[in-house]
């Protein structure tokens, strides 16, 4: 189950391409102001969550405080997918928030925001970390 969610998480990649490729498209601005990929990576990590708590319990969660823990949970190939999930999720969810940021406020241009989301697509929280520090100093430069 965990790899046909792995595999229905790859149409989130269309709402990258198209905030990457094409951010003034119209269809492009909908999609990010719905949310709706963000959402449905929500909803696809929400199945594998409740059925890794309905087979398993919520026991997994102890082994969160340890590096160990994580570890020995990271090795195990269903779980490593769901992380996978979450992973992805958040990544998409802060692209959307720096897209929406950035349209609203043109705090960077469009070409230097299309670099940033691939950043955060591959590197998320790097990106997310340039996006923030690019934005404040155009709002110091502003003021």
């Amino acid at each position: 189950m965990y790899e046909t969610l792995f595999t229905l998480a790859s149409i989130a990649m269309l709402s990258w391409l198209l905030m990457i490729l094409l951010p003034t498209w119209s269809v492009t601005k909908f999609l990010a102001k719905s949310a709706l990929f963000p959402i449905y990576l929500a909803a696809l990590y929400a199945v594998g969550i409740i059925s890794t708590i309905v087979d398993s319990g919520f026991g997994f969660v102890q082994d969160f405080s340890s590096s160990t823990g994580v570890i020995r949970l990271l090795s195990n190939p269903d779980f490593a997918l769901l992380v996978w999930l979450h992973i992805l999720c958040f990544d998409q969810a802060i692209g959307h928030y720096v897209y929406r940021d950035n349209m609203d406020n043109r705090y960077v241009r469009l070409p230097i925001q299309s670099g940033l989301l691939f950043l955060i697509l591959m590197l998320g929280p790097l990106g997310f970390l340039c996006y923030l520090a690019l934005r404040a100093l155009r709002k110091q430069r502003k003021a």
